[in-house]
């Protein structure tokens, strides 16, 4: 990602943070002190967010120095080492919370997104998130996913077509809503549709898509609309997938498996600051 995306997310969370000023900090520590913090891990993980460290930094004080001892979407273990800052304490402290809340939160992501990848190993198909992402931050947990070895689906609502149950009921039937699709599209869009009956799969492939999305359906369900569609669309599994099934499922053929919890049930990891000995 571009620096200007990792300085608004420093940006943001300073604000959030520090507000007009780190009382504590401005009432016990003297403004000429200079020390030295190193970012550590400490438990097993995927590193991921490490340009946010001179993003923070840079906004606190020009005087400080960032030391990266690892490089995003590294598998790191307990007591490695991420990164050394060294100058005013004011800007270390400061700026401490803000470095650890992202690192800990996008390498929780790229986490969960290695351990999912790992379990399809040696199988054709790929791992995607969703747009189940939190508000104004898709773009980094997004981001977290791709570190973490997943693909990206589409971004948001303007960048791909996707009809879903809501949209067909809505317009009454899947033909319609295709054939207004088929009318009026961007050329080149990619267009996919999601179903949940078998009898929808041939109304879609008649339609000319792209892809096919086969929503909630059990394993065996899934490897006979697979073998059904027979490469006419790009097959996505989504719905009811979790790691004990994984497997089974990337296992069916279908060419990816797109899962929400990658991103909206990531667990932070544990990642600390200790403060180092006078530089």
């Amino acid at each position: 990602m571009q620096p200007y995306v990792w300085n608004k997310l420093a940006e943001d969370g300073l604000r959030e943070d520090v507000g007009h000023g780190d009382i504590t900090t401005e009432l016990t520590i003297p403004t000429d002190l200079h020390g030295r913090m190193m970012f550590k891990v400490r438990q097993n993980l995927i590193v991921c967010g490490l340009p946010v460290i001179a993003a923070v930094y840079s906004i606190l004080s020009p005087k400080i120095k960032v030391e990266l001892h690892s490089e995003e979407g590294k598998r790191c273990a307990a007591g490695d080492k991420l990164a050394m800052v060294e100058g005013p304490v004011h800007a270390l402290l400061s700026g401490e919370r803000v470095v650890l809340n992202v690192l800990s939160w996008l390498s929780g992501i790229a986490t969960i997104t290695r351990t999912t990848v790992d379990l399809v190993e040696g199988l054709d198909v790929k791992i995607l998130d969703t747009r189940k992402t939190r508000p104004g931050q898709r773009v980094y947990e997004k981001y977290a996913v791709r570190i973490g070895g997943g693909h990206n689906h589409r971004f948001g609502l303007f960048d791909a077509v996707l009809v879903k149950d809501n949209h067909i009921a809505a317009r009454g039937s899947l033909k319609q809503v295709l054939e207004n699709i088929r009318r009026h599209a961007p050329h080149g869009i990619f267009i996919e549709v999601e179903v949940d009956r078998f009898d929808q799969i041939d109304e879609a492939l008649g339609e000319g898509v792209d892809g096919i999305l086969l929503d909630n359906m059990s394993g065996e369900k899934v490897r006979q609309a697979v073998a059904h569609i027979n490469h006419r669309a790009v097959v996505e599994a989504s719905g009811g997938i979790t790691p004990a099934n994984l497997r089974e499922m990337a296992e069916t053929g279908v060419d990816a498996i797109s899962l929400g919890y990658l991103t909206h049930s990531a667990p932070h990891v544990d990642i600390g600051a200790d403060w180092e000995s006078e530089p």
